[in-house]
């Protein structure tokens, strides 16, 4: 079955860049892609080959055009609970702090009609180090065809996001906002219509076959990064010999808390997304659209295969400076646990369900648990209000939320308010938010963080402050 798997994507692939290698002559005259596109800049026309047999004038040779970019970024967040978090571990930045955020560093351009996009982000080690954000190559046949061949964003609801604040919505957490994979992507805008497929071979793992590295910059299933441990919710951690870890041990090993060994990977995962924009003159435009993923999941210790899908429903509407986002998705990951690693879960943790209903997902160099089935309500409204003050430029007030609801009716859902605004002055843009939520990843205390997208035990509301500034060039 899994050759018959290979042997499809293959011939997919290669039929998907065939057929963007047809005759377009037709299509000389279409607009720019749409801005929600994430090719919202064609770097370079290529001419088609014409029939007439008069000598054309002769071309230039292509020259190499590059544009070197990148940020460097502060974060002072400020939480509503203290350093002394729940069983004793404390956090220097528990109660909030000022520090570096991260540093990225990336080149785009173009040769003729090959074009090329990368960026590599620089954490703090603690939340992954230096990983790969995105890297691909592609051919731009025309300003409304575009391939792309490497670590490109998965085309899936409103992009380049769906959120405004600086945390995002809850969709990114679940993998479903701003997600990156390795594999082939192509795009097509003619006219109004934004329509993209991609296959991907697997997530932008930076480990060598499917290696047990969570240092990335999208939410991805991907193999525990503590693989020598049985770890079940509550006091009853255990190690895979069956020894008890005292909480002092489990300190120790922050990233093992609430984590089931999970040998689990993403692969083979097909996407098709198509939208369309009405303009309305000098009103603005609505852009309305759908999505679909549905890919492979492989349990690296048996080879078994199981599917994983999620599909969206997605609208954006500017309208003068009025912007509007709202998108509906839902997603399965059904992961392909054996009958013995179901059992043994069973059997050792004392809970209300069982290890077939969530996945380990993760990013930041951090695993958590995320429920098997889940929808996503996420929706963000904005107004971009022009300034002469000074330097700055603009300022952009946005409210987002995002609810999540889960297929395990034990499970609390998770639900996010974020009021705040961003401010532009030349190269610097600072995001000032206060974020109002109930399981969010980054407003929660630590000893819950790995089961905040799944049980969400905690349930409180908590409340976050959080300025962060960035120099973007």
């Amino acid at each position: 079955m899994n050759h018959m798997n290979r042997y499809c994507t293959a011939v997919f692939a290669l039929f998907l860049t065939a057929g963007l290698m047809l005759p377009g002559s037709a299509l000389a005259d279409d607009p720019e892609p749409a801005d929600d596109s994430t090719n919202a800049t064609s770097l370079v026309a290529n001419a088609w080959e014409s029939d007439n047999t008069t000598a054309a004038p002769q071309q230039d040779e292509p020259t190499l055009d590059v544009s070197v970019n990148g940020s460097i970024r502060f974060n002072a967040l400020f939480r509503s609970y203290g350093t002394a978090l729940e069983g004793g571990n404390d956090r220097v930045l528990g109660d909030g702090g000022f520090t570096f955020d991260t540093f990225r560093i990336g080149g785009s351009g173009s040769y003729g009609g090959l074009i090329f996009d990368s960026e590599l982000a620089v954490y703090p080690e603690s939340f992954g180090g230096v990983f790969l954000q995105k890297g691909w190559v592609g051919y731009e046949f025309s300003d409304a065809r575009q391939v792309q061949v490497g670590v490109s964003q998965v085309p899936f609801g409103i992009q380049p996001y769906a959120s405004s604040s600086w945390f995002f919505n809850s969709s990114y957490y679940v993998g479903l906002e701003d997600d990156y994979d390795a594999g082939v992507k192509a795009m097509f805008t003619p006219g109004n219509w934004d329509i993209q497929g991609a296959y991907y071979m697997n997530a932008e793992q930076t480990d060598f076959f499917a290696g047990q590295n969570f240092s990335r910059y999208s939410y991805d299933v991907a193999p525990n990064s503590s693989a020598n441990y049985h770890v079940v919710p509550g006091d009853n951690r255990l190690t895979e010999d069956g020894e008890v870890l005292t909480p002092e041990d489990a300190a120790e090993n922050p990233a093992v808390i609430g984590n089931l060994r999970s040998d689990i990977t993403e692969q083979h995962q097909f996407n098709v997304k198509v939208g369309y924009t009405f303009d309305h003159g000098d009103l603005g435009s609505t852009k309305i659209g759908v999505s679909g993923q549905r890919g492979q999941l492989q349990n690296l210790d048996t080879g078994d295969t199981d599917w994983h899908a999620a599909y969206a429903a997605h609208f954006r509407g500017r309208y003068a400076g009025f912007d509007a986002k709202l998108q509906f998705s839902q997603q399965e990951l059904n992961a392909p646990l054996t009958q013995e690693e179901k059992s043994t879960f069973n059997d050792l943790a004392d809970v209300n369900y069982g290890a077939e209903d969530f996945v380990v997902m993760g990013a930041y160099a951090f695993p958590q648990r995320v429920a098997a089935e889940h929808t996503v309500y996420s929706s963000s409204l904005a107004y971009h209000i022009p300034v002469n003050a000074g330097p700055i430029s603009e300022i952009k007030p946005y409210y987002d939320f995002s609810l999540v609801t889960k297929n395990v009716d034990a499970w609390n859902d998770n639900a996010t308010h974020d009021i705040g605004f961003l401010t532009t002055a030349g190269p610097l843009f600072v995001y000032t938010d206060l974020n109002i939520s109930k399981g969010h990843p980054f407003n929660h205390p630590a000893d819950n963080f790995a089961s905040v997208m799944a049980e969400n035990n905690d349930n409180e509301w908590r409340t976050a402050f959080n300025l962060n500034i960035g120099i973007y060039f």
